[in-house]
């Protein structure tokens, strides 16, 4: 009978669990980023990456230290320039300490210049910290051929990373749990 108890205070506690939201800057001035054809450098301040057309081209954001060991969900609103034409696209892949958490396509817009904003939400399997935070990443997938136009991410943009939080009540819940736990083992013992 104890151990059912125990086993559903514990059941009952991660059922009890919130989620909490970080707002990180990503892209914006300061990361880094890469361009097989246009050099490497950090986003300036109101400015943008170099464009970028080449597999392996990337953007990496700062390491965010956040108050949790996991982190399960990404809202991405991000801005980059379209300078794309010749019904040509890039996949841009999108990760989280490495992992590959979403990708998303960038449209051809007929070599218009304009600006577009990436938004959306991907959930996924708990990622832990790595070097004590979270780096986010976007890694181009394909090349453009040449006169195929490119992209280049803008400063600005935001991304919100989701965690799970204990709500009080089940902290609560936990320390009853385990003042009866010990009431118990002491009983037991004398």
């Amino acid at each position: 009978m104890k151990r059912i108890v125990c086993v559903a205070s514990f059941a009952l506690m991660f059922a009890l669990m919130a989620s909490a939201d970080a707002v990180v800057p990503f892209p914006t001035a300061g990361d880094a980023y890469c361009s097989a054809t246009n050099g490497c450098g950090t986003i300036p301040a109101g400015g943008s990456t170099g464009f970028q057309w080449t597999a392996g081209d990337y953007v990496d954001s700062a390491i965010f230290v956040l108050p949790t060991n996991s982190v399960t969900d990404l809202n991405a609103d991000w801005t980059f320039q379209d300078v794309l034409g010749g019904g040509n696209t890039e996949t841009w892949n999108v990760y989280v300490n490495g992992v590959n958490v979403a990708s998303t396509i960038l449209p051809d817009c007929g070599y218009c210049g304009s600006d577009f904003t990436v938004t959306g939400t991907a959930t996924f399997s708990d990622i832990a910290p790595v070097s004590g935070g979270y780096q986010i990443s976007l890694v181009l997938q394909n090349t453009v051929p040449f006169a195929g136009g490119s992209v280049a991410w803008l400063d600005g943009g935001t991304t919100t990373l989701s965690y799970a939080t204990p709500e009080p009540g089940s902290i609560l819940l936990l320390g009853t749990m385990l003042v009866g736990v010990a009431g118990a083992l002491k009983r037991r013992l004398a």
